[in-house]
């Protein structure tokens, strides 16, 4: 049994002494940077698992030999891998959906509170020399917080993990998420909606927590936002492309949305003369939500571990087309 690493260079610094995890498991390894489909036929014959730090197409994945039971990403989303080709064929697509669960619901909300205090507009006033203690004189006036409803646009593990957070300073909080059960919005005390639209309606804060896929490309646009609230607080730590980064920066500018937190970006890196970087009620991050040193090993252990499984014929708990393949 083997496994095919798709990015030999990376692969090396990212999985380092945690490779030895194979070797225990008497699981033998290729490191390969990446090629057209010609090479990867070649190159993932014999193997039973890829981990790939790069974007598999339609093209690569119908390459894939026929020994190949299954597709291993090295992140939360797995917009990437092409999963109908994999579905056609009977490949299992995993992502590792749990290792920075605690990181990116703490960055998520380290950026709400930035933006609701106007902490990087004071930070860039005083480091210029300047002072002056009446906070109405820089930024937006805001809210106190417990005055105010979160609502959330997916409320899966990242998602419930910041409303537990933010429950404890008081918001309101309000979710939409059909494929999550009503136990999980009872447990939490969380107010289900039953559309988007009554989340942009109701809500002064926005966190965006979906996947991307086709139907939420641009899900924060010039359409949605004209449905929220004067003065809305939005936040995506999940994937660049669920915000129009034009329609957020026109609401920026017009004050429409008051606050806007981004850590992840359509086109990373985000252009040096984009405006939005000018905006002060813009808090911008480099898509680094998702970093820790706790979090850095469990997503290399979990996705050696992932290939093991695959390895050896099982279908692994973090399979995102289970459903698919008939497998549930």
């Amino acid at each position: 049994m083997k496994v095919l690493m798709y990015g030999a260079e990376i692969a090396k610094v990212f999985f380092g002494d945690l490779l030895a995890i194979l070797d225990e498991k008497d699981i033998g390894y290729d490191l390969v940077e990446p090629g057209g489909p010609e090479a990867l036929a070649e190159d993932s014959k014999d193997h039973e698992a890829i981990i790939t730090f790069f974007p598999l197409d339609e093209k690569l994945v119908n390459a894939l030999a026929p020994s190949v039971k299954g597709i291993v990403v090295t992140s939360i989303g797995f917009d990437t891998i092409d999963v109908a080709a994999a579905n056609k064929r009977g490949i299992l697509v995993c992502n590792i959906p749990d290792y920075c669960t605690e990181e990116v619901a703490l960055h998520t909300v380290t950026l709400i509170l930035a933006g609701l205090r106007n902490l990087c507009e004071y930070d860039r006033y005083i480091r210029a020399g300047k002072w002056d203690n009446r906070g109405m004189v820089l930024g937006r006036a805001r809210h106190r917080l417990s005055t105010l409803t979160m609502g959330f646009m997916g409320f899966g593990r990242i998602g419930q993990k910041v409303a537990a957070m933010m429950t404890g300073f008081g918001v309101k909080i309000i979710a939409y998420d059909p494929y999550v059960p009503e136990t999980v919005f009872d447990s939490m005390n969380v107010e289900r909606a039953g559309t988007p639209d009554e989340i942009y309606e109701k809500s002064d804060i926005i966190s965006v927590c979906m996947l991307l896929n086709d139907e939420t490309y641009h899900l924060i646009s010039r359409d949605s936002i004209a449905k929220m609230k004067d003065g809305v607080i939005i936040v995506n730590t999940a994937r660049g492309a669920l915000f129009d980064l034009e329609s957020v920066t026109e609401g920026l500018q017009s004050g429409k949305i008051g606050a806007a937190g981004i850590d992840v970006w359509e086109n990373e890196p985000v252009a040096a003369d984009h405006p939005i970087l000018k905006d002060d009620n813009a808090t911008l991050s480099t898509h680094c939500a998702y970093f820790s040193i706790e979090s850095g090993e469990d997503l290399r252990r979990k996705s050696l571990l992932t290939a093991v499984n695959v390895c050896n014929g099982e279908v692994p708990y973090n399979c995102v087309n289970k459903k698919a393949l008939g497998l549930v």
